[in-house]
């Protein structure tokens, strides 16, 4: 006589239905799917393992987009999230492209030492692993509006602030 389990691992459930030992963590951690620990090994009841798999969709959602929004194209489309989700995008989606200063400083026509000391004294860019500095579509439009302006205000520094002249001096 076996006695059944009342609770089971992450591996031992993950076995059981079928997805991964990382997807039930993540499941975990956005709280779908409920977990027990004792010390600090989780584990997952049988009763909320069946529960979490009859609330997933019946349905395939790939006819409907991507399954997430950094795969989609350019256009506004019906993207479903990680859960199944349909998230409705009238914005443009677009995969994020991220470049090194060094790549897009000969296209600004500055150095890539200038364009990184720009990114330091505006903000505008992304720092990836590493605390590297990248550059996006939007961080190169922001930086070159900010590069603009900032010229035409060191251009304007000369000028004199006009001032009513004396029509009797």
């Amino acid at each position: 006589m076996t006695i059944p389990k009342l609770a089971l691992t992450f591996e031992q459930a993950a076995e059981a239905c079928g997805y991964s030992v990382r997807t039930l963590q993540y499941q975990v951690a956005v709280g779908n799917l409920m977990a027990r620990y004792a010390n600090s090994k989780g584990v997952i009841r049988v009763e909320d393992l069946a529960q979490w798999l009859d609330h997933l969709p019946t349905e395939h959602k790939a006819s409907q987009g991507p399954v997430s929004t950094l795969e989609a194209d350019e256009k506004g489309v019906a993207v479903a999230d990680t859960l199944g989700n349909d998230l409705n995008t009238t914005e443009l989606v677009t995969k994020p492209c991220f470049r090194k200063p060094e790549d897009v400083a000969p296209e600004l026509g500055m150095t890539g030492t200038e364009l990184r000391r720009y990114c330091r004294e505006s903000g505008i860019h992304t720092r990836l692993s590493q605390n590297r500095i990248m550059l996006s579509r939007q961080d190169v439009e922001k930086l070159l509006a900010w590069v603009v302006e900032r010229q035409y205000k060191a251009d304007k520094w000369w000028s004199e602030p006009e001032t009513e002249r004396d029509p009797f001096a």
